[in-house]
């Protein structure tokens, strides 16, 4: 199964680690790949999936604004063979690629020399079938959209950041 969590408001890759979760108490073997977050940045979720039998590749560099842009293609080109590995490798029962989607519409770089979401559709319908893919990311296009087994939109109707407040640990991270 292909799952897709897409949309502007918060949630998709809360919805991820739930499904971990869940299969983890399964006693499925799970692997997460976020493409665009980094071990700089500390996320309470990664601190409990770390305590748990999860293998967690965090491959983002940190903060993009203080990156350039071929540090950040390289980065996600190096997360995509990784992902492309991982999934060949038939040892996962789930395998979630958080913030992919987030990669085909990045303004500050173009990545589609090496990845498309055709690309991304090609290597998917190579994986084993017994394995279920999460892919999240804001902005999935149509093609990813009809391709995938699931989708759900996550959709923003109010922010408590519309009222200033800023990001709160346990919430925002």
């Amino acid at each position: 199964m292909v799952l897709l969590y897409t949309g502007a408001g918060k949630g998709k890759t809360t919805a991820a680690i739930g499904l971990c979760i869940r299969a983890l108490g399964w006693g499925k073997k799970v692997c997460m790949i976020q493409f665009l977050k980094s071990p700089e940045v500390a996320c309470g979720e990664i601190h409990l999936l770390q305590k748990m039998n999860i293998d967690l590749y965090q491959t983002g560099i940190g903060f993009s604004w203080e990156k350039t842009a071929q540090q950040q293609r390289d980065c996600i080109k190096k997360a995509w063979e990784l992902s492309k590995n991982i999934l060949f490798s038939e040892k996962y029962d789930m395998i979630v690629l958080d913030e992919i989607i987030n990669v085909f519409c990045m303004k500050s770089i173009t990545v589609s020399d090496f990845l498309t979401e055709q690309d991304l559709i090609a290597v998917l319908q190579k994986t084993k079938k017994d394995i279920d893919i999460v892919l999240t990311g804001r902005n999935a296009k149509k093609e990813l959209i009809e391709y995938a087994d699931l989708v759900t939109e996550m959709k923003e109707v109010k922010h408590y950041y519309q009222k200033g407040i800023k990001a709160k640990k346990g919430l925002e991270y």
